[in-house]
């Protein structure tokens, strides 16, 4: 089992903050990819007013060892004890769960009936926006996405997970891993979107959640923010050391769990994250580089067209399709 993902903060979700939500199982869950639009996604729907949501951007208790062993009581206490009632459903993400078959089986275990939604993204445009993202958080060194794609080349494929944060090309490999959620909870169980879909139609992915959640499927959120929108670092060698302090084995982040909430370690977090953020705009993706990936994922664009029945052929031409 991988290392826990890096604990992203987001703002604060808009649920009524209450009482401990019992035991409820995970009903609905957002489970990948990555870069996708998946925060904004899950921030759109968590303001149904029956769910309750976390306010970490990632509910790690499924892909984490170390959290799932303290049992799911400690994960209600974690992720959601100040976000809902008793009769709140929990609504979780993470966007890593699909991609580790230990995460799926336990998320199967703990709630053989829930539903399961990957937002996808043409793999090319979200290989790229995962580089600048992890440059800004001080997680990749590569000075280009030339350079951090040379080096993922060289990686073997059996522990990627370990160096999820800039594996990413492996990361938009689908369709092996929607095949797993397909056999694993069964097709009416897993909902593909599209980062075309939330574009086009962010009300009707919401409402399709609603529904499967079992709340009121005619509730409509305010969908006019934008989420995690990109960003740059101001100071890369800052994001670094900030990104050292937070993986999960540095013994000062294991000192500060023992000493400091929860809550207000993350609300730290965000904030020095935050500062260290400017405004960004990557430049175009080099032709050569666009098309050597194009040549990279074209096959596994079928396979995952052919399996989800959709026309992926759009993620198999240039950055105007």
């Amino acid at each position: 089992m991988p290392r826990p993902a890096h604990e992203t903060p987001a703002e604060p979700c808009v649920s009524k903050p209450s009482a401990l939500p019992g035991r409820h199982p995970i009903r609905a869950m957002l489970v990948g990819a990555p870069k996708a639009g998946t925060t904004s996604l899950y921030r759109y729907a968590a303001q149904h007013p029956q769910l309750c949501c976390h306010p970490q951007r990632e509910l790690s208790y499924f892909f984490c060892d170390e959290e799932y062993n303290k049992g799911y009581e400690t994960c209600i206490i974690k992720y959601f004890a100040k976000q809902a009632d008793d009769e709140a459903i929990p609504l979780a993400k993470h966007v890593f769960t699909m991609y580790c078959p230990d995460a799926v089986a336990r998320l199967k275990e703990h709630s053989p009936d829930a539903h399961v939604f990957a937002l996808l993204r043409n793999p090319v445009r979200r290989a790229y926006s995962s580089y600048w993202y992890a440059r800004r958080r001080g997680w990749d060194t590569a000075k280009t996405f030339e350079q951090a794609i040379e080096r993922e080349s060289k990686h073997t494929d059996d522990n990627w997970l370990e160096d999820r944060d800039r594996m990413h090309l492996h990361v938009g490999v689908y369709h092996t891993h929607i095949k797993r959620l397909i056999d694993t909870f069964s097709r009416d169980r897993v909902h593909i979107f599209l980062t075309e879909d939330l574009k086009d139609n962010a009300a009707g992915l919401c409402h399709t959640i609603f529904k499967a959640a079992g709340v009121d499927a005619g509730f409509t959120p305010d969908l006019t923010k934008d989420h995690n929108t990109a960003s740059a670092a101001r100071s890369e060698s800052a994001a670094r050391a900030i990104a050292g302090v937070l993986k999960s084995k540095n013994p000062i982040k294991r000192a500060a769990r023992r000493l400091i909430p929860h809550s207000l370690a993350r609300r730290t977090r965000h904030a020095l994250l935050t500062l260290n953020e400017k405004p960004f705009t990557p430049p175009p993706m080099g032709k050569e580089t666009e098309q050597q990936l194009l040549a990279y994922f074209t096959t596994h664009n079928e396979k995952l067209a052919e399996l989800i029945g959709r026309d992926l052929s759009a993620w198999n031409r240039g950055s105007q399709a």
